[in-house]
């Protein structure tokens, strides 16, 4: 084929292309043009609003609520009284022994403190010995932190683990970890757990 009459072809074939873009535009009248070019946003649908059921009761949340608030009371008045005596010891002289291995209760509030119900603890130990375990709480309590012990049981051993806190926010706890890290009198690397009592 002649390379004029391909150069011929393909100006035709392109000029074909050209008329069938330009064609709708020419041949639209103005208010057709306006038409086409509109960017309204279409009116939103109608739909009905998905109603969710609650998953628990009205009663039944109301009643959590009440009990929630009844123990903080309970808890925030026995933050208010004076120390309980010590328990007086058993009849046939025996040491009671714990039956049932729980996490003790926090330190002691005073009566404006809320309770603290979730947050963060520092584990400063673990041992086998509860006298270990003791020694290092008597010794953090006496330097002015908030210590206690928990008792576990894990693959058939007992273990008495000293915790330090507990705190609100992590940050604290973080704080209350690196304090007992630089403090001479302990050099404990702490590890910072989350607390639920």
């Amino acid at each position: 084929m002649n390379k004029q009459i391909r150069q011929r072809l393909i100006g035709a074939v392109l000029l074909l292309i050209l008329a069938a873009i330009l064609s709708p535009l020419v041949f639209r009248t103005p208010a057709q043009i306006r038409t086409a070019l509109n960017m309204e946003i279409p009116p939103a649908p109608d739909y009905q609003p998905v109603v969710v059921e609650p998953v628990v009761s009205e009663e039944v949340e109301a009643a959590a609520a009440e009990r929630m608030q009844s123990d903080r009371n309970e808890i925030v008045a026995a933050a208010g009284q004076p120390g309980n005596p010590p328990a007086a010891p058993p009849a046939d002289g025996k040491e009671q022994v714990l039956e049932t291995l729980t996490t003790p209760p926090p330190p002691a509030l005073s009566a404006g403190d809320d309770p603290v119900l979730a947050g963060f603890v520092v584990q400063v130990g673990s041992f086998t010995q509860q006298d270990s375990a003791n020694a290092l709480l008597v010794r953090l309590k006496e330097a002015g932190f908030r210590a206690y012990m928990e008792t576990d049981s894990r693959d058939g051993n007992l273990y008495h683990r000293v915790m330090v806190g507990p705190e609100i926010r992590k940050e604290d706890a973080e704080q209350t970890r690196q304090r007992l890290a630089n403090d001479s009198r302990f050099n404990l690397d702490g590890l910072v757990r989350i607390y639920a009592p």
